[in-house]
């Protein structure tokens, strides 16, 4: 319960993952670095053709390391970083695989230790996937399915957050919950 009874949830709500006890640097160094790797990681595989391999490799250590950094719980961030990374290679085959968007999202609510109501928001890539062959309908216009597919991954995370402000997720991360003040 917050100091003041009239604060309101947006403003007495902390990240979950900021409260955790880390063994090495800051949370906020650590969620910063930890994002900018996966999304140049995720860059660097979706953009890799025959003719830039070293893309591949290069994005295929990069996202691995970038759930590695990130400020979350060691089974999260280990339980994400290789399904992930096989979902990203499966969207390099374009519109008909833009569902794949829907895990990194996934892990992403995991690894910030989201309630499991917010996890809702897979619904719109999900959805969004079945809409978007219907545009797109050649391998080049892959553009269009990275960028509709990555502004809805990023607006679906941000309503997760809002969703996980709501519901309180306090209550919802079991290893937040061997704090002495909970109420159950």
């Amino acid at each position: 319960m917050p100091a003041d009874p009239n604060a309101t949830a947006a403003t007495s709500w902390t990240e979950p993952a900021s409260r955790l006890p880390l063994r090495w640097g800051s949370y906020r160094a650590r969620l910063v670095t930890g994002l900018a790797m996966l999304v140049v990681g995720t860059a660097c595989v979706l953009a890799t053709t025959a003719y830039s391999l070293p893309l591949l490799l290069v994005g295929s250590l990069m996202q691995p390391a970038g759930w590695a950094v990130l400020p979350s719980t060691i089974g999260r961030r280990v339980a994400v970083a290789l399904p992930v990374l096989g979902f990203t290679w499966l969207m390099l085959g374009g519109a008909g695989f833009a569902w794949c968007y829907a895990v990194p999202l996934a892990a992403w609510l995991l690894v910030r230790l989201r309630p499991l109501l917010s996890f809702v928001v897979l619904l719109l890539p999900i959805g969004w996937s079945i809409v978007l062959p219907s545009f797109v309908r050649y391998y080049g216009q892959g553009w269009i399915t990275i960028l509709s597919c990555s502004v809805i991954i990023v607006a679906a995370a941000w309503l997760a957050r809002w969703i996980a402000i709501r519901a309180d997720s306090w209550q919802s991360v079991r290893t937040l919950r061997k704090e002495t003040n909970r109420l159950d």
